[in-house]
């Protein structure tokens, strides 16, 4: 897996910043260009009447100038941190989210680090934001940082495995990444408990306690799903709802980078199954890099 152009969202917030210092490490490591793309955002006149689109265009371009110096300043004091090529751009979007999307698809880029939780804040992410759209929506690797990086290395990585083609996309990628950053894999199954009420009754909560192999049994299946990847590998099976299982083991383990595949779904069918990796790039402390689904057929093509 190789990253040659890195494209990093900005809104001049302390968690775009944040991002973007964890893009230069990434950069540096894999000798790729930083490109900092700052979407501006103009709300259009409803009317169609001349002057007012004048005075909006006007506005517009006193704006655009503004940004572009500041971004500019940006650019350069970014460049000093650390020895990587680092560009920018400013470009005009109806929304934010959008204006990404455009960029990732016409202009080659390999990866996308972007911050959450900006000048928005966490109400606009429970209810759709920029990160969960492009996260969503995105060709290529997606990798999101919520709060200021303080470790500057990938020990541990934590691939959730669902047995699907999905996941096993995000295993091999997993093992690629691996391998550049000499990372402990640690491999995750969550098993999601449903019951007959019946059971509760009987004092039986678990699966495990219903079916004593049930485990042994699951952490056989993983290992063979993995490919019995050696070098110190961990691999676990838990019970519970698979987003809060997922974070509370990344935490508890010490976890530096969650990698988890993307469904691809979109439109109704996201509105009524959600995601589970949505969830976790939304709670979990740590970077979480989602792989979209057809990106990984292109990666797993070229390995």
């Amino acid at each position: 897996m190789q990253f040659n152009k890195i494209l990093v969202p900005i809104d001049f917030s302390e968690f775009s910043d944040s991002a973007v210092d964890y893009a230069l490490f990434w950069g540096e490591l894999f000798g790729a260009e930083v490109t900092l793309l700052h979407a501006l955002v103009l709300h259009q006149f409803e009317t169609g009447e001349e002057e007012h689109l004048r005075a909006y265009e006007k506005f517009a371009r006193v704006k655009e100038e503004h940004m572009r110096l500041e971004l500019q300043r940006y650019n350069q004091q970014v460049s000093r941190r650390r020895p990587v090529t680092v560009t920018s751009r400013l470009i005009r979007a109806v929304t934010a989210a959008d204006g990404i999307l455009e960029e990732i698809y016409n202009n080659g880029y390999d990866m996308v680090i972007l911050g959450t939780h900006g000048r928005t804040g966490l109400k606009k992410w429970l209810y759709g934001s920029v990160a969960e759209k492009v996260v969503r929506l995105s060709p290529i690797p997606v990798l999101t940082v919520h709060h200021p990086v303080k470790r500057f290395r990938v020990d541990r990585i934590l691939v959730p495995v669902d047995f699907s083609e999905y996941s096993r996309k995000a295993v091999q990628a997993a093992d690629e990444l691996r391998r550049v950053f000499q990372a402990q894999l640690h491999f995750l199954h969550v098993i999601y408990p449903e019951f007959h009420p019946a059971y509760y009754v009987a004092g039986i909560e678990s699966l495990f306690a219903l079916d004593k192999d049930l485990k042994t049994r699951s952490l056989e299946k993983l290992r063979e799903f993995t490919g019995n990847i050696n070098d110190g590998a961990a691999y676990t099976v838990l019970e519970g709802k698979p987003h809060e299982e997922i974070v509370n083991y990344a935490r508890e383990q010490d976890v530096d980078l969650i990698l988890m595949a993307t469904r691809g779904l979109s439109g109704l069918e996201h509105l009524l199954i959600g995601s589970t990796t949505e969830r976790v790039v939304r709670l979990a402390k740590m970077p979480v890099l989602t792989i979209e689904r057809e990106r990984q057929k292109e990666a797993s093509t070229e390995a």
